[in-house]
């Protein structure tokens, strides 16, 4: 549970000082002679024991849960979800054309997302995005499983790496404005709130093996992903051995790097997944479908606690009328 408002708890301070109050008041009371100062009905309160300390115990608990409930508490619940949206972004860059995971990293994650695609149902539907140096939305988020299927089999390796542009491109499919870079007061990338409409609850699927040769930093998307609700789950491909790539005749050595698809994966509440097999790829899609089923949402807690309160003081209020009631 969190609170919107948590200075708002210092108030909480007041219920240790009121429990010492009645304390001593109870215990003065008690070296009090009932007969000449409060009347004989006072004993008769003070033979009923522990029960007269109920009615003041639930006022205090209504106390707290009022002071609790002025914090705006919240805590996040799962909902159930009637429609989701997946977008799988692939790396088609020529790292990915390495053999570490049979038959090529790239022919593992089509193959993977291929089985994915063909067991959901219509209420999931499925974008489709590649990037290498740069991103491309290959196909917006669709119910047709014919022309998703057909996307992912287009797919071929080309040019270096940028996270940054495929993670760009994946937001930009489900955005329903342009995604702006604003540069700051200290130069860094600024992005502007986004309105993502209904897609606020989507999960992108990056399959790559995290090498980027750009210096774009892919963090300030993670983030924005992260506040409006979408999850990124990156797919870590190949093996952190590697293996040597033949591009043109020249020879190149490429491995998994998982530091930066864990940090996206931390960022925006996702998980990250390393896949060295097709096993590997199998569980990994039975989970992301498991959590297509529900979508977690903070939701405000502060009625409740107040609700919660009120109930407090009408049972405190019963009390005190039987208790008042048995001495007369």
């Amino acid at each position: 549970m969190s609170f919107l408002w948590p200075l708002a708890l210092v108030a909480l301070v007041l219920v240790p000082i009121l429990v010492v109050g009645y304390l001593w008041m109870a215990r003065r009371s008690r070296s009090i002679s009932p007969d000449a100062t409060l009347g004989a009905g006072y004993g008769d309160v003070v033979n009923l024991g522990w029960k007269r300390h109920v009615s003041p115990l639930l006022i205090l608990l209504a106390l707290t849960s009022m002071l609790v409930g002025f914090s705006r508490p919240q805590a996040t619940i799962d909902v159930p979800e009637f429609r989701s949206t997946v977008v799988l972004v692939f790396d088609t860059s020529q790292s990915m054309v390495a053999d570490d995971v049979e038959p090529t990293r790239l022919d593992a994650a089509k193959a993977a997302a291929t089985a994915f695609v063909e067991a959901q149902d219509d209420s999931v539907e499925v974008g489709i995005v590649s990037f290498g140096s740069t991103g491309a939305a290959t196909l917006r988020p669709s119910d047709d499983r014919t022309a998703v299927l057909a996307s992912i089999d287009r797919l071929e390796p080309a040019g270096g790496t940028s996270l940054s542009e495929g993670l760009f491109a994946g937001l930009s499919t489900i955005a329903k404005e342009p995604i702006l870079f604003l540069p700051d007061e200290n130069g860094q990338a600024n992005i502007p709130p986004v309105d993502f409409g209904g897609f606020g609850s989507a999960i992108i699927v990056i399959f790559s093996d995290g090498e980027d040769t750009t210096e774009q930093d892919p963090a300030p998307l993670a983030e924005l992903a992260s506040t409006n609700g979408i999850r990124i789950y990156p797919v870590g491909i190949g093996t952190t051995e590697g293996a040597v790539v033949e591009l043109e005749g020249f020879s190149m050595s490429s491995a998994l790097n998982e530091a930066s698809l864990q940090d996206l994966a931390d960022r925006s509440n996702g998980t990250y997944f390393q896949a060295e097999t097709l096993d590997d790829f199998a569980s990994i899609t039975d989970t992301i479908e498991r959590d297509l089923e529900v979508n977690e949402e903070l939701f405000e807690l502060t009625s409740f606690f107040g609700i919660g309160a009120l109930v407090l003081l009408a049972l405190a209020a019963l009390v005190a009328m039987a208790t008042k009631g048995r001495t007369l």
